[in-house]
């Protein structure tokens, strides 16, 4: 039976190139931590959790208490929840939760109140292990995170509350994609003083800002992070396509097989609306994907296809489940034919960057809206 569905390929070899590739622009001390939130950014996080593990990684980080419970816990030595831990008096958390809480999770906690509900939870549950506590830190972000000044007062909540460790403190770059950008060294800076504050008491504190700009953008302090939280480029993608970074491979790509073909004369209307009309006889293969699977609608009439590695057109409307494409140059193609939908060749106009560039947004609202029914494999 010719698949009714996309497969969406994982390469383990351009992965692994990537994760080469980045580490080598960070200290030799600096933990790699792999982020997978959002289903590792739509390529599969089961997939991508697997190879991550394969390659050594040893810290990953995640959005939600659920994302992270997905993991499995003792998969990686540390999984960062991003998201802050919100309580109130009335919450509890469930059992698995906890437990996987005293295993290799860490939380963000950004107000004392949520500290104190989540002490007395763990101690109510006769949890024995204490958990590890990250502090976000607004340096100039301003979307989630803990005012610098308040810092301190809140370090010392935790220190005084059971089962609470403080393990780390970090902050998320406004313009970590702009390389010599002015808010680079100010928010480096504002992270750094509320560090130096709380070093005396904690020593050991790991303090971390890199996303994947910045682990090519931030090299002054670079030496004094412990840690880099690392996305978008280990997927192969760039952190900004105004300023590329040169040797990352886009470890995905997106294959479909032709379940039909169609010829019509001149002067057919074609797909919802015929938005697009035969100009001459034309052959037009229908691939079974579409905006239901991430393949956005903004490209009818506008998406190249690769047909035997020959680029070809997408006409008529995107629909949700079918592309139309117009195969009368390729040759004498066949129905069961492989289409390469989206190309992990980033030269190729239909690259996530590519695509992301013609509709007017990023690489990663194109991956995060890769459909669940898509087949996922990992190859070489």
């Amino acid at each position: 039976m010719i698949p009714q569905q996309g497969t969406l390929e994982i390469s383990r070899s351009r992965l692994t190139h990537n994760i080469a590739a980045l580490r080598k622009q960070l200290p030799a001390k600096t933990k790699f931590c792999a982020t997978i939130k959002a289903d590792a950014y739509g390529h599969g996080v089961a997939l991508l959790a697997e190879m991550l593990h394969e390659a050594g990684v040893e810290w990953t980080c995640v959005y939600s208490l659920e994302e992270a419970l997905n993991l499995g816990g003792k998969r990686f030595a540390g999984i960062l929840v991003l998201s802050p831990l919100v309580l109130t008096a009335q919450s509890q958390l469930p059992r698995a939760m906890l437990d996987a809480l005293r295993r290799s999770m860490r939380i963000n906690l950004t107000d004392a109140a949520s500290a104190k509900h989540l002490s007395r939870i763990l101690v109510e549950h006769g949890i024995i292990e204490p958990v590890n506590v990250h502090v976000q830190v607004d340096a100039g972000l301003t979307r989630m995170g803990i005012a610098p000044s308040d810092v301190v007062a809140l370090t010392e909540v935790i220190a005084e509350l059971p089962l609470l460790r403080l393990e780390g403190i970090f902050a998320h770059l406004s313009h970590g994609d702009v390389p010599g950008h002015e808010t680079l060294e100010q928010q480096w800076q504002v992270l750094h003083a509320a560090a130096q504050q709380l070093r005396p008491k904690h020593p050991e504190l790991m303090v971390h800002l890199q996303n994947s700009g910045g682990a090519f953008h931030v090299k002054e302090a670079a030496g004094k992070l412990d840690m880099a939280r690392v996305g978008i480029a280990m997927y192969g993608l760039q952190p900004s396509t105004e300023d590329p970074v040169a040797g990352l491979l886009p470890i995905a790509r997106l294959v479909a097989p032709i379940l039909a073909i169609h010829e019509r004369p001149a002067g057919v209307g074609v797909g919802y609306g015929h938005t697009f009309v035969t100009k001459r006889p034309t052959r037009l293969a229908i691939v079974p994907v579409g905006y239901a699977d991430g393949y956005p609608r903004a490209l009818s009439n506008r998406g190249v296809v690769q047909v035997r590695g020959q680029d070809a057109p997408v006409v008529g409307r995107v629909s949700m489940d079918q592309i139309i494409v117009d195969v009368t140059d390729v040759g004498n193609v066949t129905v069961g034919e492989e289409v390469v939908v989206i190309s992990w060749d980033a030269g190729r106009p239909n690259s996530v960057d590519a695509i992301a560039d013609a509709i007017g947004t990023i690489g990663y609202e194109v991956t995060t809206h890769f459909g669940a029914r898509l087949r996922r494999v990992v190859v070489e």
